[in-house]
């Protein structure tokens, strides 16, 4: 399991034209005139000027170039080019399309990886957390480290989308990782033999005074069940839980239903749980805690949740929840509606700010393009997207951590948007976005140790160690919470929140 967390129909639209064309575009002019030019343009009507400047293109190069050119290969790579410049947006040929559903299946099931979760930042792949027992910790990967090459491969600059050509392999075949570790940058080459890895997003822990800490390590469609099962046995062992804990940190979210389900679950029917705006924001749906708003395939049409509606245990027992920066899309939405709905309280740092989902569509031949196509608002009418949803308690990864550095580590609103991305809203994070980068750098000058700043890993969670956890046990007993003051340049802005139309009924399924 390689688990980047972040991770990143019609095709005659302008991101297809591309620099690339610049030096052509004379040569496509007797295809498609220009707007002061006599002769009509032989283009359909519903056709963009640059798909004629695209097939003039072809054409000349078909019968110019140097050497024969695969034609198909290249017009997948130039609409890849253009669709991945836009927000979470991927386009599948026949043959990704079929990988990608294979993939599915293995996450299911369990595929083979080494077990390292990361992002993917321009300088390689930055590991923050290890999966316990995985071939990547008996190899000796750190958190922290930084993936810079795989099998002899620059991970420097790499998409997120293009690592899995990389990664991807049988159980038992080594994958050969460069490494560079610590302030020094040691450079250490390792070689993880893959072992088959099954998802185990659910676990539950008893601890002092009959506190269920519950984890969650991401969000696939199985979530509700799982966690369901994990409780449920648990409660049935010793003495009624007196709370619960839900550690939703380093979860980097996964199927939007899940989390809509896991709400429900805390909150019980007929709650607001999520509001979706789509196109240009003019379009409102509701999305509640009703069945089957949370339906998903994993469900074969039986609602998880029908079970457990006179068990007011769920609906009542004190519930907090911990997040960080690594916390992202449905983790953080989970959160931010069982805060809103005055459910929960939180604590720990500002999750990621992912607020917009992603669907797709087949478009021919087996290939496949996926988009955003709705943006997310918290029940409170705040968005998610950039913002992220910040804690009721602000507490750091450890007691001494550098709050400074956890508050710029990488988020959304560090991710730039194509120019063209929206006609209507230039970027809302540019400026927001480049006075994060120059707090970076004269962070990078003053040469402060990164680690002070690094997330907690994941084989800490849970123990003496987790500091936030220690601190969410002293808010349950009543003791006090040693919270930090943080300077509010390095915090979310505060949003623009909507005023939400109540009235709205529809619903949207998305994942």
């Amino acid at each position: 399991m390689l688990d980047g967390v972040r991770p990143q129909p019609a095709t005659g639209r302008r991101p297809v034209r591309a620099a690339l064309f610049a030096p052509l575009v004379l040569l496509a002019s007797s295809f498609c005139s220009s707007a002061g030019a006599a002769e009509a343009s032989p283009c359909p009507p519903d056709w963009e000027v640059q798909i004629c400047e695209l097939k003039a293109v072809v054409d000349v190069l078909k019968k110019e170039h140097l050497t024969e050119i695969d034609v198909p290969a290249f017009l997948d790579e130039t609409i890849r080019l253009g669709v991945k410049t836009l927000p979470y947006a991927r386009f599948f040929n026949a043959q990704e399309r079929q990988e990608l559903i294979k993939k599915d299946q293995r996450t299911r099931n369990g595929a083979p990886g080494i077990g390292i979760i990361f992002e993917t930042l321009p300088d390689g792949l930055h590991i923050i957390d290890v999966v316990p027992d995985a071939p990547a910790a008996q190899a000796g990967v750190r958190t922290g480290d930084l993936v810079v090459a795989m099998d002899g491969n620059s991970m420097v600059g790499i998409d997120n989308a293009e690592i899995a050509k990389y990664a991807n392999g049988e159980a038992g075949a080594p994958l050969k990782l460069t490494l560079l570790r610590g302030p020094s940058q040691q450079r250490l080459e390792l070689a993880p033999l893959r072992a088959v890895i099954k998802p185990r997003p659910a676990s539950v822990k008893r601890l002092d005074g009959n506190v269920l800490y519950t984890r969650l390590a991401s969000f696939p469609e199985p979530t509700i069940g799982d966690y369901i099962d994990v409780v449920q046995a648990e409660r049935k062992k010793g003495p009624p839980a007196a709370a619960v804990i839900l550690d939703l940190r380093i979860n980097g979210g996964g199927a939007l239903n899940a989390a809509i389900g896991m709400t429900a679950l805390f909150t019980g029917r007929d709650k607001t749980a999520m509001v979706t705006l789509q196109r240009d924001d003019k379009i409102q749906h509701r999305i509640s805690t009703n069945w089957p708003d949370y339906d998903l395939p994993v469900m074969q049409g039986q609602d998880p949740l029908a079970p457990l509606q006179g068990d007011d245990w769920w609906r009542n027992v004190p519930l907090i929840v911990l997040v960080d920066g690594q916390s992202a899309s449905a983790a953080e939405a989970t959160a931010a509606a069982l805060k809103d709905l005055g459910r929960a309280r939180l604590l720990g740092t500002p999750t990621y700010g992912k607020g917009m989902a992603q669907t797709g569509v087949d478009i021919r031949d087996g290939t496949q393009v996926s988009w955003s196509n709705a943006r997310n608002l918290r029940p409170n009418g705040c968005p998610m997207e950039g913002h992220g949803v910040v804690p009721d308690w602000i507490v750091p990864p450890r007691k001494d951590a550098d709050m400074d550095g956890v508050l710029l580590g990488y988020r959304e609103v560090d991710i730039p948007r194509a120019a063209y991305a929206s006609k209507t809203a230039p970027d809302p994070f540019a400026d927001v976005r480049k006075e994060r980068q120059r707090l970076r750098e004269r962070r990078a000058l003053a040469k402060l140790d990164p680690a002070n700043s690094a997330a907690l890993p994941q084989k800490e969670f849970g123990t003496a160690k987790d500091w936030q956890l220690q601190q969410a046990l002293n808010a349950l007993a009543g003791k006090p919470v040693q919270v930090v003051a943080v300077n509010p340049r390095f915090m979310p802005a505060q949003p623009a929140c909507l005023k939400l139309d109540v009235q709205v009924t529809e619903r949207q399924k998305t994942q």
